[in-house]
């Protein structure tokens, strides 16, 4: 798998399991995140909107990180606020917005270009704005199987 430049392509690896009724863990490069897999209980952590969400927001600051450094940027603190809202049927998110919040002493021209090049560039960005539609399979494992710690 190649890319349009001709650079290999990246690949990416996370197992998300459940764990009991509330909780399942993602899994990743020996990193762990817990989950929440319970509709309506949000004790049990980010459920998956939120996910999605804070999965956009480290995309955007690890670019905010990594564009402002090549910029020659002097970045203080960055946050990103989201809000995003849902719709029942089908479910999903229909609009999402977000507030950047800079402490810089830079011109507010030179971090409005930075903030286009951070959503031009991101991975994770680029994936929402296009529209990705994800290809899985189903694999059925014998009956007698279990997840880590469901009850027999």
């Amino acid at each position: 798998m190649t890319q349009k430049n001709n650079h290999p392509a990246q690949g990416y690896r996370v197992t998300v399991t459940i764990q009991d009724e509330s909780h399942a863990l993602a899994e990743t490069r020996g990193h762990r995140l817990t989950l929440n897999v319970k509709k309506g209980a949000g004790e049990a952590g980010f459920n998956a909107a939120e996910t999605l969400l804070a999965a956009l927001g480290a995309c955007l600051l690890t670019n905010i990180n990594a564009i402002g450094e090549k910029m020659r940027l002097q970045i203080g603190e960055a946050r990103i606020e989201f809000e995003a809202t849902r719709r029942d049927e089908p479910p999903a998110l229909t609009a999402i917005r977000y507030k950047l919040i800079l402490k810089s002493p830079e011109p507010p021209e030179k971090l409005a270009e930075l903030h286009d090049l951070c959503v031009k560039w991101g991975t994770v960005t680029n994936t929402v704005i296009n529209g990705l539609t994800p290809q899985g399979e189903l694999l059925i494992e014998s009956a007698g199987t279990s997840f880590p710690g469901a009850e027999e």
